[in-house]
């Protein structure tokens, strides 16, 4: 009997119509957790550096863990991992979804799901149980997100399946096209639906029946009954419940400045309290709404009652964005940023990419980098609902300007030769709305280093946003209550790595940060004694960060096969060159000089390359790393010593 994981993976063959089931040993789930460890591992051993992220040969990979579908508070979460068209050069990507479509996958027999191969026509993937089928999903092509997964559930007969599926942008290999399900749940980060339709699949709908067998069910109950009581004292899950994470804008602006504010040009505005979680409580609050197994329930659903857009009834939005397409281009007002949530959802954008992709752009016509000539005659004037409603339409469908900025900001700057400068990008990849200058400096270590480009979910190291909240954590920690202290930069290493590793065992037992890494209610010691009872197996909390640590490292390895390391960390020279202008944090910069080479000793890697050093794949039971990376380590220490001689 398997306890915990189902031991089975789905692998899909587009081209060629072949559907298999495989196993997956205990060895390997033991060594990848599930989730993200599994998803990682498999790309890294399947995606090689010569596969392009359109090819029929990139994965597109699904991984849940040992916890979905079980009664481990907030567990329904599911990791989508690909090759990325996102990065530059194209690298490791991949996003967590919430909703109810992991769970659904598990029941119906499954750890994991790879999709490989490309079909010659639009299709989708209808699994039920251990019955699965590869249909034309020709009617569905061009519908946005709504209309396709209701065609979907009318189709199928069964309003209980759960479906992910891409919008029009996802169609049209829009760099960062997401993945939806339940309609407003998104895979946003890293363009997994610009890989999804590259592979000419609209969508996966999903049901199952199958139970989740525990190997100590009682402790079980009696471990997750223990977390689920903490989380109904804590503070903070009580906050999320509370205003969701619309509750993020007041100390953002008026209490550590950094709010984006036009392209991050500045951390505070005087009437960001439009954006306040307290308004839009009591505003435009339709109704709260959890994921599978959540007892915090920050899910939003918003309702326009005046104004251009009065009647709209809408799923979220939630902070990044709320800001990436609200303040970050501009705009305050509510029910215009609820509306373009509305917008990038159906069609399929990830709302990140899309609002910094037109920041950028407006930054450029602000200085004059960009002009009529073009844009096809746009006026690109900061906070132009109009304007910026027309654009992520046409974004989506690839159309005049669109085009160009479908290809994000990094790209759109090389097409034009102009405004690298204001791209708010890592590796290529656009930043979430989240400024280190005010964050604070561990964030500031995870968007350099990130794995999939400058992202707050590298590691969330909330330890200096909210740890304070928790008397003592911070000190037995990191042996220091100072390393609390947004801006100081004693011990950010160390807990950017702590939140790394702890992250990385999260997204792979798929429980959601916001349990374990915001709130602190369910600490590393609850997640071992969830997971032990869960599939017999006895996990030491020690031994499970260090699992943690492990995917942390094979992900960075990916990169390094890439030739992407050291030179390549590092943030947009406006969070590290330019005092912040105004605000609670007026001259702050992110000193990323400082920090990183100490990160780098802390985390193990060579403070030249920016590679593991082979001790530390040894460590971490990696040896089979440290003779295929060689060769790139001699290519990028070459790469290094030319870029030094340039200088």
């Amino acid at each position: 009997m398997t306890y915990g994981w189902t031991g089975k993976r789905l692998r899909v063959n587009l081209s060629s119509g072949e559907i298999k089931i495989e196993s997956i040993d205990p060895a390997y789930r033991k060594k990848w957790l599930g989730g993200r460890g599994f998803n990682s591992a498999l790309l890294y051993d399947e995606v090689g550096p010569e596969t392009g992220p359109f090819d029929a040969d990139n994965r597109l990979i699904f991984g849940v863990g040992p916890l979905t579908g079980t009664f481990a508070p907030s567990s329904g979460r599911t990791t989508v991992t690909a090759k990325s068209p996102m990065g530059s050069p194209p690298g490791f990507g991949d996003s967590n979804m919430g909703g109810h479509w992991g769970p659904e996958l598990k029941y119906a027999g499954f750890d994991q799901l790879v999709i490989e191969g490309k079909a010659a026509q639009p299709v989708y993937l209808w699994i039920h149980n251990d019955r699965v089928e590869i249909r034309d999903a020709g009617h569905l092509w061009g519908k946005q997100v709504p209309e396709a997964d209701a065609l979907l559930k009318e189709e199928l007969n069964n309003a209980e399946i759960h479906a992910a599926v891409i919008g029009p942008a996802g169609e049209n290999l829009v760099r960062y096209a997401c993945i939806m399900n339940d309609v407003y749940r998104a895979a946003g980060r890293s363009g997994m639906g610009a890989v999804m339709g590259s592979k000419n699949l609209k969508a996966i709908a999903v049901r199952g029946t199958n139970p989740v067998q525990l190997a100590r069910p009682d402790e079980f109950f009696e471990v997750c009954a223990r977390a689920r009581e903490r989380l109904k004292q804590d503070i903070m899950a009580q906050m999320l419940h509370d205003q969701g994470t619309w509750m993020l804008t007041m100390p953002a602006n008026y209490e550590q400045g950094w709010f984006c504010w036009q392209n991050f040009q500045q951390g505070y505005h005087p009437d960001a309290k439009l954006l306040s979680g307290e308004n839009h409580r009591d505003n435009f609050l339709a109704h709260r709404e959890g994921c599978f197994a959540c007892s915090i329930s920050c899910g939003r659903f918003s309702k326009i009652a005046k104004g251009k857009y009065a009647g709209e009834i809408t799923g979220g939005p939630e902070y990044e964005t709320l800001t990436a397409i609200g303040p970050r281009m501009g705009i305050l007002d509510p029910g215009a940023v609820i509306h373009n949530n509305k917008l990038v959802n159906e069609l399929g954008l990830d709302s990140c990419s899309c609002g910094g992709a037109i920041a950028w752009a407006m930054e450029c016509w602000e200085k004059g980098l960009l002009g009529p000539e073009d844009t096809g005659g746009l006026e690109l004037e900061w906070g132009n609902q109009d304007l910026i409603e027309e654009l992520i339409e046409m974004i989506a469908y690839r159309k005049g300007f669109g085009e160009v900025l479908a290809e994000g900001s990094f790209r759109a700057a090389e097409h034009f030769g102009r405004g690298e400068d204001y791209t708010m990008t890592v590796k290529g990849h656009d930043m979430s709305q989240d400024d280190p200058r005010g964050l604070g400096f561990a964030f500031g270590i995870g968007f350099a280093t990130g794995r999939r480009g400058g992202d707050h979910l590298q590691g969330l190291p909330c330890l200096e946003l909210t740890g304070g909240l928790y008397p003592g954590l911070v000190k037995d920690i990191l042996g220091t209550s100072e390393a609390g202290d947004r801006l100081s930069t004693i011990k950010k290493p160390e807990m950017e790595m702590f939140h790394e590793d702890l992250k990385a065992v999260g997204d792979s037992l798929t429980q959601c940060s916001f349990t374990h890494s915001w709130s602190f209610a369910v600490l590393l010691k609850d997640m071992a004694e969830q997971l032990s009872a869960a599939t017999g197996i006895d996990y030491d909390p020690g031994e499970l960060l260090k699992t943690g640590g492990r995917i942390v490292h094979l992900e960075r390895a990916y990169w390094n096969r890439l030739l992407v390391g050291r030179m390549e960390d590092k943030n947009p020279k406006r969070f590290t060159q330019e005092p912040m202008p105004g605000g609670p944090n007026k001259g702050t910069v992110f000193p990323e000089d400082e920090l990183l080479p100490r990160y780098y000793q802390v985390r193990g890697w060579d403070e030249e390359t920016g590679f593991p050093l082979p001790e530390t794949l040894q460590e971490y039971q990696l040896d089979n790393l440290m003779e295929e990376l060689e060769p790139y380590r001699r290519q990028y220490r070459e790469k290094v010593r030319v870029g030094k001689s340039c200088e």
